[in-house]
C-alpha cells in the first residue's frame, strides 16, 4: 500500500497543489485503504500535529516580525547597517545580509525576513547599479542563511519533533549562522570588488549617530529575546509572547509608526503563515502515522543503518537526502518524516542529536534558495522582478560556498556544540 501512497503524494506535488493538502490527501487515501477501526485516528492526529505547548512560540515571533517590519523598524536595522559597512566594496549587499540575519532574530521566519529586507534595500542596489540578477541572488541566499539564526521556526519545530532542548538549538544555531553569514560575505565583497560596485557616499558623524539612536530599541529587541531564553528568564515560547509586546510598544507608542489601521493586515499575514505551518504539521503528522503503521520508519532505519555504518556516511547520507528533498518541496515534511527515525540512529552511531538539528536546519537553508521550489528564492526574484533563470548563474556561487560551509559544519562538530555546553544545555 505505501509504494501506492507515495505515488499519490508525488504526481500531487508535481501538479503544484500545496504541500500541506498533498500529504492529508495522501494520508486519507491511506486511511482508507488501512481497516475501518484506524479511521478515527486521522482527526486525533491531525490535531495532534500541533498539539504541542512550544509550537505557541511560531504564531507569536511571526507576529513579532510583522509588528516590526511594519512599522518600519525593518528600515532602521538596514539603515544602522549601513553605518558600518556602507563605505566598503559591496557594502549595500552586506548591509543585506547583516540585516536578514538580525531581522531572523526578531521574526523567526525566513521568506518573512526576505521579504522586510528586500523591499527596503533592493530600491536602493538599484540606484546603486548592482545587477538586478546579483542583488536578488544575494538576498536570497542571505534568507537562506537565517534558518539557523534563533528563534527560527524550524529550529522550533525541529525540537519538537525531536525532543531536542529548544534553547539549546537556539544557542547552537548561533555560531554556525555566523559562520555562514561571514562566508556569504566575503563572496559577495569579492564580487563587487570584481564588478566594481560604487561605495555608498560618506555619511556625516551627527547623523551616523542619529541613524545609531533610531537603531538601537529595534537591536535591543535581538539582546533581549535571545537573553532572556540564555540567561533562564523565561523559555523561547514566554520569549515569544514578550517579543509581540515589545514590538507593538516601540512601533505604535516610541517610534509611532504603526497605526491602528495597519492591525488587520497585521493579523491577517500572521494567520495566513501561521495557518499555513499547522496545516503542514497536522498533515505530516497524518502521514507520519500511515508511515508507521506500515513500519516504513523500521524498513529505512534498518536500509540506513545497513549502507551508512560509520557517522560520515550516515551524515553524507542525510544531507543528500535532505538537498535532494529541499529542491522540491518545503521543509517542513522531511524534518517532520524523517527526523523521528535519523535522530535514534545518529545516537547509535554516536551523532548528538542537537548536532544533526543544526546540521539540518543548515541543509534546509539551501533547500530555500534552490530551484525549482526554494520559497526565499521565490520571494526574492517577486520583489525585485526578476526571473529565477536569470537569478541562476549569481545564485550558483553562493549555494556552492553554503554547501561547503555545511561539509564543516558537519564534521567539526565543536562550530555547533561548543557554545551550547558553556551556557549548560
Amino acid at each position: 500500500m505505501w509504494w501506492v501512497v507515495l505515488m499519490i503524494l508525488i504526481v500531487l506535488l508535481l501538479a503544484a497543489v500545496p504541500v500541506g493538502l498533498a500529504l492529508g490527501i495522501a494520508a486519507m487515501v491511506a486511511m482508507l485503504m488501512l481497516p475501518n477501526d484506524v479511521l478515527i485516528m486521522l482527526p486525533q492526529k491531525f490535531l495532534s500535529g500541533f498539539d504541542s505547548f512550544p509550537l505557541i512560540a511560531i504564531p507569536l515571533f511571526v507576529l513579532a516580525g510583522q509588528l516590526m517590519a511594519q512599522g518600519g523598524l525593518a528600515k532602521r536595522i538596514v539603515d544602522m547597517a549601513m553605518v558600518f559597512v556602507g563605505r566598503i566594496h559591496g557594502g549595500l549587499g552586506l548591509v543585506v545580509i547583516t540585516s536578514t540575519m538580525l531581522m531572523s532574530g526578531i521574526s523567526g521566519s525566513p521568506s518573512a525576513n526576505t521579504a522586510a529586507i528586500g523591499s527596503v534595500a533592493l530600491p536602493g542596489m538599484k540606484r546603486m547599479k548592482y545587477p538586478p540578477a546579483f542583488a536578488t541572488a544575494l538576498l536570497s541566499a542571505a534568507g537562506g542563511v537565517s534558518t539557523l539564526v534563533p528563534p527560527a521556526i524550524d529550529l522550533i519545530i525541529i525540537g519538537v519533533i525531536a525532543n531536542i532542548s529548544i534553547g539549546g538549538l537556539f544557542a547552537a544555531g548561533i555560531v554556525p549562522a555566523v559562520f555562514n553569514g561571514v562566508a556569504i560575505m566575503v563572496l559577495a565583497y569579492y564580487f563587487a570588488r570584481k564588478m566594481k560596485l560604487p561605495l555608498a557616499e560618506k555619511m556625516p558623524l551627527k547623523e551616523k549617530l542619529n541613524v545609531l539612536k533610531g537603531g538601537f530599541l529595534p537591536i535591543l529587541m535581538v539582546v533581549i529575546i535571545l537573553g532572556g531564553i540564555y540567561g533562564g528568564i523565561f523559555t523561547a515560547t514566554e520569549a515569544a509572547s514578550v517579543a509581540v509586546v515589545y514590538g507593538l510598544v516601540v512601533s505604535a507608542f516610541v517610534y509611532k509608526t504603526l497605526r491602528a489601521d495597519n492591525l488587520p493586515k497585521i493579523l491577517l499575514d500572521t494567520c495566513l503563515l501561521t495557518g499555513v505551518v499547522l496545516l503542514v504539521l497536522g498533515t505530516a503528522s497524518m502521514f507520519s502515522f500511515v508511515l508507521t503503521f506500515e513500519r516504513i520508519p523500521h524498513v529505512m532505519a534498518d536500509w540506513i543503518t545497513t549502507y551508512a555504518e560509520s557517522p560520515i556516511a550516515f551524515l553524507l547520507l542525510v544531507h543528500i537526502i535532505f538537498l535532494i528533498l529541499g529542491m522540491v518541496m518545503d521543509a517542513l515534511p522531511p524534518i517532520i518524516v524523517l527526523l523521528p527515525i535519523l535522530v535514534p540512529v545518529g545516537v547509535v552511531l554516536g551523532v548528538d542529536p542537537m548536532h544533526l538539528g543544526i546540521m539540518i536546519a543548515a541543509n534546509v537553508g539551501i533547500g530555500m534558495i534552490s530551484p525549482p521550489m526554494g520559497i526565499c528564492l521565490f520571494v526574492a526574484c517577486g520583489i525585485n522582478d526578476v526571473p529565477i533563470e536569470k537569478v541562476m548563474k549569481p545564485l550558483l556561487p553562493f549555494l556552492f560556498i553554503l554547501i561547503f560551509t555545511l561539509m564543516i559544519i558537519t564534521f567539526v562538530p565543536e562550530i555547533t556544540l561548543t557554545l551550547p555546553k558553556y551556557l549548560g544545555f
